[in-house]
């Protein structure tokens, strides 16, 4: 049976993040709240451990986007000029996730972009995962904790009645304070909309265009 921790949204305990830790650096998921939805994190440096993402979630050919503890984490792999760079530092941290290209030495997992070479990153505003993050290198995967194609979780007991055994460890945080997911924009090659979510992609626009 799954081991389930449960801690503060706002205030993660340290025995609960040092746990969350030392089973992501043995290549194990752990399912934790983000602010919009429930994530399965792993190490994104290891191809071994996004494969593990790839089975419980039943996922073939689509890449695993990443979450990030600084916009600085983000630029280490992210190929990106002034324009994006602002861009990133305006957004700061929140629901919106952004497609980049990544520098072809990154050592960011193959299996995360599939020999796209492009990533999507977002640093949540929730502490829990960014400080996974930190503990990794500055990122941590980030996708949502459900089977492909299921309703995305906003409790821990959704995410469980969907993965079950399949996960190491599941933190319990409550209820996610946005409840859906981020909106995704890919400004690799100039802007464009992706996934419709919590932040209005005409807003993002505005605001990419004028920076």
């Amino acid at each position: 049976m799954a081991r389930i921790l449960r801690t503060s949204y706002t205030a993660p305990g340290q025995e609960v993040i040092s746990k969350a830790l030392e089973t992501v650096r043995e290549c194990g998921l752990v399912v934790g709240p983000t602010d919009t939805l429930y994530g399965i994190f792993t190490n994104p440096f290891s191809r071994e451990c996004v494969d593990k993402v790839y089975r419980v979630k039943r996922r073939t050919g689509k890449p695993i986007p990443l979450l990030a503890d600084s916009i600085e984490s983000i630029l280490e792999h992210a190929v990106f000029d002034d324009k994006i760079k602002r861009f990133l530092e305006t957004i700061g941290y929140g629901p919106v996730t952004v497609v980049l290209r990544i520098k072809r030495d990154s050592r960011i997992a193959w299996n995360v972009h599939l020999g796209s070479y492009k990533v999507g990153f977002r640093i949540p505003a929730s502490p829990f995962p960014r400080m996974i993050a930190a503990g990794l290198g500055g990122l941590v995967t980030g996708t949502s904790a459900n089977i492909s194609g299921w309703k995305p979780p906003r409790t821990v007991s959704e995410a469980i009645n969907q993965l079950g055994d399949s996960i190491d460890l599941y933190v319990d945080s409550g209820y996610t304070p946005l409840g859906t997911g981020s909106t995704v924009i890919d400004l690799s090659e100039g802007f464009k909309v992706i996934r419709y979510g919590v932040v209005n992609p005409d807003l993002l626009r505005r605001i990419y265009e004028t920076i």
